[in-house]
């Protein structure tokens, strides 16, 4: 081989091996978390959602060694506080409560500007609401019998703070004929009060909410609004179980607004699965009188998904989902 072939051949090699060698561009990974998480709550503080985002955060703390600090962004009817976190910069700082009212009641009722099934990066559900209809102890209304007829007779007005627990009472006005009407408060704890002092004629809420006036003598508990009833008052039936076809459900969970990054994501994926794996947090979430439920993001995004089509159909139904154009 002359010296050129020679030449010729080491720098056939040469690029061969440079190419085998080139060097991977890594992408730095964000610094995450770099200051306090804000966990963004839609409902009123000492709500049932409210109280379960305190352990939360807390149980986040402790995992993440950061901050994690409740906001309470309340308003709209349950609509304000996840159109404030579809639109918050997808940085990882910024998480909050997703539910039946932020995928599929809020969106069907009212307009939003955002889409719930691609605003959010979801990162599990930790909860599952009960909910209980009531009336002030002082009412002559003793039983749910009752408050139907009622409803046959004048209008009965109700309170709650959400458009996801009113759904079983608009389906009682429809399978019953009677007259209800849904005045709005702004938390769950106010709209139980509203009702115990006779200011409206009942009450749909959860346990969190109703029991401590149940327990003191101030609150009648006519009928659990959900699937099941309250085993701390296992004697009171559901709607269902009265012969009225209506019951409100009441999963909630967590999410990232879109775009976060995926490192981020897997670790706070990670972080509350840990969280919900711990017996400490799942009894205080207990001990409010609320189902503790862990599924991981992509199987409670399909889990709401699955209530749409069974929902959308019962606003429609009901008179409650909006007009379309």
């Amino acid at each position: 081989m002359d010296r050129r072939a020679a030449l010729r051949a080491g720098g056939a090699v040469l690029a061969s091996a440079g190419t085998l060698s080139k060097p991977t561009i890594l992408r730095a990974q964000p610094k995450w978390p770099s200051k306090e998480i804000t966990l963004i709550n839609p409902n009123a503080p000492g709500a049932a959602t409210d109280l379960t985002a305190r352990i939360i955060a807390q149980a986040l703390e402790k995992r993440l060694s950061n901050p994690v600090i409740v906001k309470n962004v309340v308003g709209g009817a349950g609509a304000l506080g996840p159109s404030t976190l579809a639109s918050a910069a997808p940085d990882g700082h910024t998480m909050g409560l997703v539910a039946i009212s932020s995928h599929i009641t809020v969106p069907n009722m009212m307009d939003v500007k955002y889409n719930p099934w691609e605003a959010f990066s979801v990162i599990g559900q930790v909860a599952a609401l009960r909910y209980g209809v009531g009336v002030g102890i002082n009412s002559p209304i003793k039983t749910i019998e009752e408050l139907v007829a009622t409803s046959k007779q004048r209008l009965v007005t109700y309170g709650s703070n959400n458009v996801t627990n009113v759904v079983a009472m608009y389906q009682l006005a429809k399978v019953t004929g009677g007259k209800f009407r849904w005045v709005v408060f702004s938390g769950g704890v106010e709209s139980v009060a509203q009702a115990v002092g006779g200011h409206v004629d009942a009450v749909i809420q959860t346990v969190t909410e109703m029991k401590p006036q149940i327990d003191g003598g101030k609150l009648r508990f006519l009928a659990a609004a959900g699937p099941e009833r309250w085993h701390e008052y296992p004697n009171v039936k559901t709607l269902r179980e009265s012969g009225y076809e209506a019951v409100t459900n009441g999963p909630f969970g967590y999410a990232f607004p879109a775009g976060v990054d995926a490192s981020i994501q897997s670790r706070m994926d990670a972080a509350l699965a840990d969280a919900m794996n711990d017996k400490s947090v799942t009894g205080q979430i207990s001990a409010l009188g609320i189902v503790p439920v862990y599924r991981n993001g992509a199987d409670y995004k399909a889990f709401l998904k699955k209530l749409e089509a069974e929902l959308v159909p019962i606003l429609q139904e009901t008179g409650m989902a909006k007009k379309r154009a």
